[in-house]
């Protein structure tokens, strides 16, 4: 046993001298390179070294911190144990050497470009200091032995350089303030009220705060690029500007965010917290909207993405502090109907919010039938329906009320008097209507009343102005009146929902400016103001079509193209089956989610897309009943940015024996080019001779290599199908 102690410590004298004697050149190296840094060119290989900085820095600090509590904190009673010098001395000529190397490493790094060149400095000779300090510690370690006290200073102020270079680091690395930030005052913002709030400061930079200032800030500038102030944001980075409102995909941030999470460009970057599906949302309506700074939340119109949902993720102002008492919800339950839809504002809340459908369902009865549930009410929604002006009158019983919402009534505010008692509302929605402004003085000094909105009524700019500076805190928004300047119309809102069509359906367009015609197509061309279709209430959808349409007034720019595909299904599955495996990321329900009938938005990510890459994609249909089917139509999808392409293929097999299936047909897509940025829902249509059927099969075949111009050209790309409709 002995012999084997003295070997051990043997060994350990001559790691210790190795050790020491590596200490003088690693800083002597550290003192010429912080010398000489500005004239230093580091090849590549040492660039690699360099790199290791953020593996290896760890290491020294726990051995540093170590020390400390030994020396520091160690009860005298356990310093007597044998083997404490020993430990004590290992590991401070352990941490001297790495704390050595880790600066040294951090200096070849430093080289690199993409860091603030001050924050770098600080913590860079910080880090070097904390290797000066422990080389100095170990040097004179026999002499500061007799002065307990000026070690233990030295100790506990190389432990203090330390912290002070990794919370330097840790600026650099994640943005300013990291290591401080959860016990700072101005760490949590107070949330701000709905009323006060801006489009980019209280919903877009959060987003960056969160997600893009770590890699994106003063003091790491990754890819050229600064987020941190709206000039910089501006400007963009080495790789252009962020966002382009004329591109179809808005341009190169949401280009990057769109990509999977796997590929390089991705961003956030891998591994990091990702963007929710709200904040690209966000992301992509504020730039959409024309990335103002300056704009508020209540500068949009409440059918707004933004106002929606500002209104659900900022706070409200102290009067939504809800007192009344819930309602009973069998009343709800029975007052809910298809044309009347009552809604709690949230989970647990006794506010309640209705909105009105079915314009020729609407009668003043619907709304005297509210009166039970009155006291609950804070949101009521009446856009497009024949109100009547006598109808306020019901409305005025509802106390609580909030939010109002009147657009393309039949109102003239002849008896907008009735109004008056809401003591709560803050917000009246009058476009469209027949108001005057001699109507408006019958609400004027309403106490809680911010905003009226009075798009295409009879008010003018200067009434509005004048009826502001009468009725201090109340702001008015008349839109846009000027007769020299030429406007776009905003494209036709489509207000259908299911866009699977299994028995005839009413095509729903809507604008919300009057005198607009809507012009449609449905055979791929563009819709135009002399041979098009014009749209009305009583346009049915039987067949599989793709509608495209457009808005046109006179004096106005024509709006841009709304399209939408329709997709036919005659024959419903009784049940599917995947008869290859399904990447794991890109599950959705399995084989159910291609018979389900329920048509997944252009996101890739949102859970209802099946998706294939390693394999090809291969799946079986049955029917219980033998169909008469003729086509076979796939719902598929294209985004170029998340390497997602049409197969190059599918092949349709089909019969009444699932053993003995004969091709049906082949459908070869055309394949995207290099401008075709804008993610696409495409419906690919196998057609055959009418065949009596069981069962169908198909397989559809992945590009195997990305063309030269895709960034990730010669990799596979992904097939993703979310329908499968058999007619």
């Amino acid at each position: 046993m002995q012999s084997q102690n003295l070997k051990n410590n043997l060994l350990l004298m001559k790691l210790k001298k190795i050790f020491a004697a590596l200490l003088l050149p690693l800083n002597v190296l550290l003192l010429f390179l912080l010398v000489f840094d500005s004239r230093v060119v580091v090849p590549a290989w040492l660039q690699v070294a360099g790199r290791m900085h953020p593996l290896i820095l760890h290491f020294p600090i726990v051995l540093i911190l170590a020390y400390a509590f030994l020396l520091l904190v160690m009860p005298a009673s356990l310093k007597k144990q044998d083997g404490y010098v020993i430990a004590l001395d290992a590991l401070l000529i352990a941490a001297a050497v790495g704390a050595a190397l880790t600066a040294l490493m951090g200096i070849l790094l430093s080289r690199e470009a993409g860091y603030d060149a001050e924050a770098l400095a600080w913590h860079k000779y910080t880090g070097a200091a904390t290797s000066f300090v422990l080389f100095g510690l170990y040097a004179y370690n026999k002499k500061l032995q007799q002065h307990l006290v000026i070690s233990k200073l030295f100790v506990a102020g190389s432990a203090g350089i330390l912290l002070w270079a990794g919370h330097l680091g840790g600026d650099i690395t994640h943005g300013n303030n990291f290591l401080l930030a959860p016990v700072t005052p101005d760490h949590k913002k107070t949330p701000v009220a709905f009323e006060d709030a801006y489009l980019y400061a209280d919903l877009v930079q959060p987003i960056f705060e969160s997600k893009c200032y770590s890699c994106h800030n003063s003091s790491k500038e990754k890819g050229g690029l600064v987020m941190e102030t709206k000039d910089l944001l501006i400007k963009g980075g080495k790789d252009g500007k962020l966002w382009d409102t004329a591109a179809p995909d808005m341009g190169l941030l949401m280009k990057r965010v769109h990509l999977q999470e796997d590929e390089k460009e991705h961003m956030p970057p891998g591994g990091k917290p990702q963007l929710t599906e709200e904040e690209k949302e966000i992301l992509f309506a504020w730039i959409k909207e024309g990335a103002s700074f300056d704009k508020k939340v209540t500068d949009l119109l409440p059918a707004d993405t933004l106002y929606t949902i500002a209104a659900k993720r900022l706070r409200q102002s102290a009067d939504e502090q809800f007192d009344f008492a819930a309602t009973d919800e069998k009343t709800v339950t029975k007052l809910n109907n298809n044309n009347r839809v009552i809604s709690p504002l949230a989970i647990g809340s006794p506010a309640l919010a209705v909105t009105f459908y079915n314009k020729p369902f609407y009668n003043a009865k619907q709304l005297d039938e509210l009166k039970a549930i009155g006291n609950n009410i804070v949101q009521l929604n009446l856009d497009n329906m024949p109100v009547k002006d006598e109808d306020l009158a019901i409305i005025g019983n509802f106390k609580n009320l909030r939010k109002l919402n009147l657009d393309f009534t039949e109102i003239t505010g002849k008896t907008l008097g009735d109004l008056k008692n809401l003591a709560l509302l803050k917000t009246i929605s009058l476009s469209g209507t027949g108001v005057s402004a001699a109507d408006l003085t019958a609400i004027q000094g309403m106490p809680k009343l911010k905003h009226l909105y009075l798009w295409t009524t009879r008010v003018t700019d200067a009434e509005a102005r004048k009826f502001e500076q009468q009725d201090k805190g109340v702001a008015l928004f008349t839109g846009y009146k000027g007769d020299t300047v030429m406007l776009k119309l905003t494209s036709p809102i489509l207000q259908n929902d299911q866009f699977v069509i299994t028995t005839p359906i009413r095509l729903q367009l809507k604008t919300y400016l009057r005198g607009v015609n809507i012009r449609y197509t449905t055979d791929g061309k563009d819709p135009d103001s002399i041979n098009s279709a014009v749209y009305d209430t009583n346009v049915v959808l039987n067949n599989e079509t793709t509608i495209r349409a457009k808005a046109f007034k006179p004096g106005w720019i024509s709006s841009d193209i709304v399209e939408q595909h329709f997709f036919k299904s005659s024959y419903v599955p009784d049940s599917a089956q995947m008869l290859t495996p399904l990447d794991t990321k890109y599950r959705a329900n399995g084989a159910r989610s291609l018979v389900d009938l329920d048509k997944s938005d252009l996101n890739f990510a949102n859970g209802k897309w099946l998706g294939y890459r390693q394999n090809d994609m291969t799946a079986m249909l049955f029917f219980g009943t033998p169909i008469n089917a003729k086509s076979v139509t796939f719902s598929v999808l294209l985004n170029n940015g998340g390497f997602i392409f049409p197969p190059e293929k599918i092949m349709v097999w089909g019969g009444m024996n699932e053993k003995n299936l004969t091709l049906l047909g082949t459908v070869t897509p055309a394949q995207p080019t290099k401008d075709m940025t804008a993610p696409q829902n495409l419906a690919l249509q196998c057609n055959f001779a009418p065949k009596q059927l069981k069962y169908i099969k198909f397989t559809a075949f992945n590009v195997k290599k990305l063309p030269e111009w895709h960034q990730g050209k010669g990799q596979k790309a992904w097939v993703f199908m979310d329908e499968v409709f058999v007619n």
